[in-house]
């Protein structure tokens, strides 16, 4: 059986969390390890998942944001800060405290800005020292710790090196918004709306088409195909997701 759905961008979000908690090496983290959701609006969406919680302002869990056409700063004034998640509870040290603490078994999770056909992330940074992916990656890199990359397909650019060494060629003179750089995220497992499908269902997936107007800007249009059983599953479920509210600057 094959079948057609479309996601907004929230939709999209929702379902990636979904996903990411899926994979195996999260359900081992939440069970036995430990694991750090650092910040941005889709992780966000994945600490909802993973902690069965609600964070009302999304934008409260982020730095940098995208929004009015402009790269800018969430201007949240009640900041949450990212999770650290150990055996399966939230805990009260701060992120960049735990960081040197983690081990191979373990997981970080980090959005990205860019994702290309060969699954190769990056991420936008405005800190001149990296930003958080600066002050991780290398204990990530040296200790084999898994980092896990939720990104929905609204963010598919041509090619992620190519855009790399691009930027990194000269600083940046002028910018609509905040002046950024991008680091590339090598050897990161992506979850996009695909990966999730993947995971949760025993489908193959495929993005046919993307975008749309009214409130339908950034969708995806994704065509599944399995077993009537498990198409029936995902449609039932992905029914659950439709109606997902945008995430508002506030």
């Amino acid at each position: 059986m094959k079948a057609l759905i479309t996601l907004t961008t929230c939709e999209s979000k929702r379902l990636i969390a979904k996903g990411v908690k899926g994979l195996p090496c999260v359900q081992n983290a939440l069970d036995k390890h430990a694991i750090i959701v650092a910040g941005g609006t889709t992780n966000a969406f994945v600490a909802e998942e993973l902690l069965n919680i609600s964070i009302e302002d999304k934008t409260s869990y982020t730095m940098g944001i995208v929004t009015q056409g402009e790269l800018g700063v969430s201007r949240s004034t009640k900041k949450t800060a990212p999770y650290v998640i150990v055996e399966g509870k939230a805990i009260e040290t701060p992120w960049k405290d735990y960081l040197p603490k983690l081990k191979s078994d373990d997981v970080f999770i980090k959005g990205g800005n860019a994702i290309d056909h060969t699954s190769l992330a990056a991420v936008m940074v405005s800190d001149s020292a990296g930003g958080t992916i600066g002050a991780a990656q290398g204990i990530l890199y040296a200790r084999g710790v898994k980092l896990i990359v939720p990104i929905g397909l609204e963010k598919m650019v041509p090619d992620v090196r190519q855009a790399v060494e691009f930027m990194t060629k000269s600083s940046v003179d002028e910018s609509l918004g905040h002046k950024v750089g991008l680091v590339p995220m090598l050897g990161a497992t992506p979850v996009t709306e695909l990966t999730a499908l993947e995971t949760l269902y025993d489908v193959e997936a495929r993005c046919i088409a993307a975008g749309g107007v009214d409130g339908s800007e950034g969708a995806v249009v994704i065509a599944i195909e399995g077993l009537d059983e498990e198409v029936q599953r995902a449609l039932r479920d992905i029914q659950t997701l439709k109606g997902e509210p945008p995430v508002r600057v506030q």
